[in-house]
Parts: structure tokens; sequence; C-alpha cells
């Protein structure tokens, strides 16, 4: 939320909680076309529900610096 602006999930149309646990992450570029394309993809990845997507917090973050690097 804090780099769109929006909820990662359309949370409107029912109750939060169900939102949260029914439906998939929304692609960050379908909320804001400014995010260039790698971080999105970095972003997008660790939104996944599936915990297994990076292993650790380090795991991430060399993630995220090589989006932008």
């Amino acid at each position: 939320m804090m780099i769109t602006g929006y909820s990662p999930r359309n949370l409107e149309a029912q109750n939060s909680f169900l939102a949260i646990l029914q439906n998939d992450a929304v692609p960050v570029r379908d909320r804001t076309s400014a995010i260039p394309q790698p971080l999105a993809t970095v972003i997008d990845r660790a939104l996944i529900d599936n915990p297994d997507i990076y292993k650790s917090a380090a795991e991430f973050k060399q993630a995220l610096f090589n989006s932008i690097s």
C-alpha cells in the first residue's frame, strides 16, 4: 500500500478477511505503471501466498537490490 496507495488486494466487494483468504494479490503494475517492471516483479513474487517464494528476508533484500541495479 505504501508504494501504490492501494491495498494489494481488492477489498471493496466483500469482507476484508475473506478477500485476503480467497483472492490473489493484484499485480503492482495493475495499480500503477510508475514502478519499473523488474521491481514490480520482485514485489509481486513476494505477495504470492505460497510462503516458500523467498526463503529469508536477506534473499528478498538481495532480489530488491538486484531489481534496481
